[in-house]
């Protein structure tokens, strides 16, 4: 294969920008050294306690607990299966488990969606039946959150028939819909909850924990919920800190004040290894199953010239923000592909690291020493990504005016009300969700100026195929035209490191929502 195809088909380039941050090399080196992989484990456990509660903690707090309008996947890490339960449950290798339906059927020509309920009880005491069900998909299908509204566009009525059982009708076949009713799309909460709770600071579920305590920048409390419908969780209470300092996160867990970190985002990264070589802990890291990206406004002028969004595109060498900021946690891609796992991830990349290419694009559109607003989220490893992506497009004549912004001010201008020219986040949105007015900066914004009509179509053809392959071969297009487009520009897909007692045991090995599922953990025997 000639180098440029090469090149083309990998994302980047032989040669590596000069001057740029490498963080994490070495521990990167540690943790191969020591063979952790994906969902893998290092380090023997300790005696069972017999205690029965357990401390976490978080970097990130979500601006509130409502799951319908906020968009922070700071909120589904405690909550996702422990509070709040979906319709059933998608598992790691794709397929679909029974969950608040037991079991269900899908007519011939896949039009027809039959769910049978189990018994369950919600945790402020009412009976979960049909007209809970009917009451959250139609309240979700109405969401202003892509992945929740989105997955559900093909639903033209849901109908109880009876107190056990529901029928959703769609207005064509959709291969979308079963597995998103596992994630966000199929979350249940009781009939008229959405009217009658304040949901930004409490959440009333069906899962095996309540929603206990909820006190702003320090924790939230879950307490084991005794009526749960299924097995009761080995912990009685779970108190889940918000530690936005990494390297204080880290000391309290090798000191004994919490047990686990969910999620290590920043500079925690760089201790991984450290932390690895201690038989007293252990890291797991799952599959990647979160996309950084950059993502350029629609409405400003600049960018509709594909030009110079394929300058953008060029300058981007993402092997520096995988080691830089995610340790080599992750792969990189130039490809919308969530989960990473799907049947249609490749390797193509139509716009690898070239900033002689930049360059020239650039000049041929007339937007040389262009300056672009960038309001950047101050968390987790969004500062960094900050500092490489103001270096390398300043290298191709490219000048990003950084502005530091919390997560709940970025959600709001940014996410909300497209204040920005250029951004960058890590999602774990599924790609149907950046369709035209669906919800999802940038495309996806009611007012947004441009879509793009190729990859839109194939948004609302591919869903309805039957054929295995044939869906595949669809939405490797839709990856493809996507990234073609240029309005979305995938960095890498993220691993997030658990760091954990070794004698706390029963962790997954994937995640969806970013979730932390408590349901098997326990201590060691």
């Amino acid at each position: 294969m000639a180098d440029a195809e090469m090149a083309r088909r990998q994302g980047s380039s032989p040669e590596r920008p000069r001057g740029l941050p490498r963080r994490g090399l070495a521990a990167l080196a540690v943790v191969a050294a020591l063979g952790l992989v994906a969902g893998g484990l290092a380090g023997p456990g300790e005696a069972r306690e017999t205690r029965t509660t357990m401390t976490m903690s978080h970097p990130q707090e979500p601006p509130n607990w409502n799951y319908w309008s906020t968009g922070s996947s700071a909120l589904s890490v405690p909550t996702f299966h422990n509070v709040l339960e979906p319709l059933v449950e998608k598992l790691g290798d794709g397929t679909i488990a029974p969950l608040l339906a037991e079991s269900w059927e899908i007519s011939p020509d896949g039009l027809t969606y039959t769910f049978h309920l189990r018994e369950a009880k919600f945790h402020d005491g009412t009976d979960f039946d049909a007209a809970d069900v009917v009451y959250s998909l139609l309240k979700n299908k109405e969401s202003p959150q892509a992945n929740l509204k989105t997955p559900l566009a093909t639903v033209t009525a849901v109908e109880a028939i009876d107190p056990r059982t529901v029928r959703l009708t769609l207005s064509q076949p959709s291969q979308r819909l079963l597995p998103n009713l596992g994630l966000s799309a199929g979350i249940i909460v009781p009939e008229g909850a959405h009217e009658k709770y304040d949901l930004t600071a409490q959440m009333i579920g069906t899962g095996p924990y309540t929603f206990a305590e909820y006190k702003p920048d320090v924790h939230l409390k879950l307490v084991r919920f005794e009526d749960y419908w299924g097995e009761k969780p080995f912990f009685t209470e779970v108190t889940h800190r918000f530690i936005p300092d990494e390297t204080a996160a880290i000391n309290a867990l090798l000191a004994g004040e919490i047990d686990m970190i969910a999620s290590v985002f920043g500079e925690g990264l760089d201790r991984i290894g450290t932390v690895a070589q201690d038989p007293k802990f252990r890291v797991i890291i799952p599959a990647p199953f979160e996309t950084n990206y950059i993502f350029l406004s629609t409405r400003f002028e600049p960018f509709r010239d594909i030009r110079v969004r394929q300058a953008v595109a060029h300058a981007i060498f993402r092997d520096d923000y995988l080691q830089g900021a995610q340790a080599g946690y992750g792969k990189t891609t130039c490809q919308w592909v969530v989960p990473f796992s799907e049947p249609w991830n490749n390797d193509y990349c139509p716009y690898p690291y070239d900033p002689e290419r930049a360059r020239a694009l650039l000049a041929e559109a007339g937007k040389a020493g262009l300056a672009v607003d960038f309001p950047f989220v101050n968390v987790a490893e969004h500062p960094t990504i900050k500092d490489i992506m103001i270096a390398q497009l300043a290298d191709v004549g490219i000048t990003l005016n950084a502005r530091s912004l919390d997560l709940a001010t970025w959600l709001e201008q940014v996410n909300k009300n497209g204040d920005y020219q250029l951004s960058n986040i890590t999602s774990n949105v599924t790609i149907d969700t950046f369709v035209c007015g669906g919800g999802r900066q940038p495309l996806g914004r009611p007012d947004t100026v441009e879509c793009v009509p190729e990859f839109d179509e194939l948004v609302k053809t591919s869903d309805a195929i039957i054929d295995h392959d044939a869906y595949v071969a669809a939405m490797a297009k839709m990856a493809a035209v996507l990234a073609d487009s240029a309005w979305i520009i995938p960095i890498h897909a993220k691993s997030t490191p658990t760091l954990t007692r070794a004698d706390l045991v029963g962790h997954k090995s994937y995640r969806f929502r970013v979730e932390m599922d408590l349901r098997k953990l326990h201590w060691a025997d």
